[in-house]
């Protein structure tokens, strides 16, 4: 079975949020040690993205993936890991995302076909916005 899947433009994705709502949205640090943050900079420090994966990513373990979901360094200190929300958890919540799977302390895959890359990237800023990530 050929996998034509290429992200949705905008327009034409179901997403209920796009980043451009949630720039200024302040992180709380979950450290005390660190400073809020708003999700424009964290975003320009690259330690937050969604990229779309390749054809022959997307058929990691036979099941349907559609997104990469970098959530690097910078994004550490706005949460923490034993808070009563986790991040995957809180990604599968959101609407259109069926399937997550957190690879490592800061990669994840998500089948979320229906999203577009700004609407893939306000999910997981929204769970980063989320005070239960930190507590």
């Amino acid at each position: 079975m050929v996998d034509s899947w290429t992200p949705p433009q905008r327009g034409n994705c179901t997403c209920t949020v796009h980043l451009e709502h949630l720039l200024d949205v302040v992180l709380p640090p979950a450290h005390p040690d660190l400073e809020p943050m708003t999700v424009a900079e964290l975003l320009d420090t690259g330690d937050l993205k969604a990229d779309p994966l390749t054809e022959a990513d997307r058929k990691r373990g036979g099941t349907g993936y559609h997104w990469s979901l970098w959530v690097g360094d910078a994004a550490r200190g706005y949460y923490d890991d034993h808070a009563s929300l986790q991040l995957d958890v809180g990604i599968l919540a959101a609407p259109g995302v069926e399937r997550v799977e957190w690879l490592d302390r800061e990669e994840f895959v998500v089948g979320a076909p229906t999203l577009c890359v700004d609407g893939m990237t306000a999910v997981v800023a929204n769970v980063l916005a989320d005070p239960r990530v930190r507590v």
